[in-house]
């Protein structure tokens, strides 16, 4: 009896222990991420290996809390990381810097609470749901509401949109099957945020094929613009067919939009366009990088619209709570970001990363061939969980070879588009990751059901793009 209260006491005593650590996660990692935007402007390679090797740590403490998909999928990541790094020539001492990479993601992801909380402080979420509810006749007809707010929210608020739109369709479609609400959100919402990058001057992978190609972005945009329109006509018609047969329940009378909808849908527009407009002229003004001008704007613009709409307090209260929480619980980000940071950039260091530019230089000649090829690599390595920056890169080492095969225009949007097809099937994309956690989803689950929709969206950035060799 009285070791058995001993043990109990012990588990109790442990129990104390562990809590408070894991509860105070989030001041190690803010540590980490107030050192990685010293870093952005002041760039010295002591302080960038002391990022790393921080971030090997934070593996290191992920690792037992992370779900077991995701331990499963960083041991294969290190492991291929670990092959990559013995056939190169990297030298031990550059570990560290190995991992630092994706610090600057884990970073934008722990802000993301604080624009979601200043939608839920100012009640923007109530709004935004009874827009999706309000007539909707079945889940058919919600599909393509839901698809074009996706789009709407995405091109404001990037990857913020997508945790608000979950978050609202979990809540609209509660009393659906767990099956098919899974399959809707997983579609509508990853589907209509690729749609959103197609046209984005701020989308990175747009930029980037830009700068391989040296194209003029306003020759570029209505072609992507026209990849847009067609692939949300596509989608919406499939998704409405696919879902055609699924009731949903009307909303009630407190659910329905207020009077005062259209003028508080008006602010909430202008919020957003302000928010774009801030990162724009962060970006091109103060020149910095996309991803850091989100993230540094994020806190700063959501706290002066709090208090805009005299939501201060709420504000503050709702976002200091879930800040905390989500960047406590960063874990699977964790392991997932960093261990694939490592395999990254082993590769970029490995002799093997000459065999995946090898089949171009014997395609020479043959443009559609090489199209069909840039689509399926694209592909194949987003699959195997190489970030289509990585492919874009692979490409941009022998952008002489295929600016020979096609102008900077249709180049463009090939790249463009068979990279951005991508994101709503790549298994540890950024997007896909916060899904799967979100929806409590194995990532090749999502994977699966947005495959037919990226090879769609490929061949159809391609046939545009065969159509632009006819002009140019």
């Amino acid at each position: 009896m009285h070791l058995e209260q001993l043990k109990k006491s012990f588990r109790l005593d442990r129990g104390m222990i562990v809590r408070p650590i894991s509860n105070y996660l989030y001041i190690f990692y803010s540590f980490v991420f107030i050192l990685n935007v010293v870093h952005v402007f002041w760039d010295h390679p002591t302080l960038y290996s002391i990022i790393g090797v921080l971030g090997m740590v934070m593996t290191a403490i992920s690792f037992p809390r992370a779900d077991r998909v995701f331990k499963i999928l960083g041991v294969v990541l290190l492991g291929a990381g670990a092959f990559f790094f013995f056939s190169g020539e990297a030298v031990w001492r550059d570990i560290p810097t190995f991992f630092a990479g994706n610090i600057g993601l884990l970073f934008l992801l722990s802000m993301l609470p604080w624009m979601n909380s200043v939608v839920k402080a100012g009640r923007y979420n109530k709004l935004l749901q009874s827009l999706l509810g309000n007539n909707a006749r079945g889940l058919g007809s919600l599909y393509i509401r839901s698809e074009m707010t996706m789009v709407s929210l995405a091109a404001f608020l990037n990857l913020s949109s997508a945790t608000i739109a979950q978050d609202l369709l979990k809540e609209q479609l509660k009393d659906v099957k767990m099956k098919i609400k899974n399959s809707f959100i997983l579609m509508a919402t990853l589907r209509g945020y690729s749609l959103a990058l197609l046209w984005s001057p701020l989308e990175i992978l747009l930029a980037t094929s830009i700068f391989i190609t040296g194209a003029n972005y306003l020759e570029v945009l209505p072609w992507m613009l026209l990849i847009a329109i067609l692939g949300i006509a596509m989608d919406s018609f499939i998704g409405k067919m696919m879902f055609r047969k699924e009731g949903i329940n009307p909303p009630s009378d407190k659910e329905k939009a207020p009077e005062h909808s259209r003028k508080k849908l008006t602010t909430f527009i202008f919020a957003l366009v302000l928010f774009l407009s801030i990162v724009v002229f962060l970006g091109n003004i103060i020149q910095l990088d996309f991803l850091f001008a989100v993230t540094i704007a994020i806190f700063p613009f959501a706290f002066l619209w709090a208090v805009f709409v005299k939501r201060t307090r709420s504000f503050l209260q709702i976002g200091w709570s879930n800040w905390k929480w989500k960047t406590n619980h960063l874990s699977n980000f964790i392991v997932l970001l960093l261990s694939l940071s490592f395999l990254t950039e082993t590769l970029n260091q490995s002799p093997y990363l000459q065999y995946l530019q090898d089949p171009i230089v014997s395609l020479e000649g043959n443009p559609f061939l090489i199209m069909l090829f840039i689509q399926a690599a694209f592909l194949v390595m987003t699959v195997l969980g190489v970030h289509p920056l990585a492919t874009m890169g692979i490409f941009g080492g022998v952008s002489e070879l295929l600016l020979g095969a096609f102008p900077p225009v249709t180049l463009t949007i090939l790249l463009a588009s068979c990279a951005i097809a991508t994101v709503p099937s790549a298994p540890y994309g950024l997007i896909v990751t916060m899904t799967s956690v979100a929806l409590r989803m194995n990532p090749y689950q999502i994977v699966l059901r947005n495959l037919p929709y990226s090879l769609f969206l490929g061949f159809l950035g391609g046939g545009i793009s065969l159509l632009t060799l006819l002009i140019y």
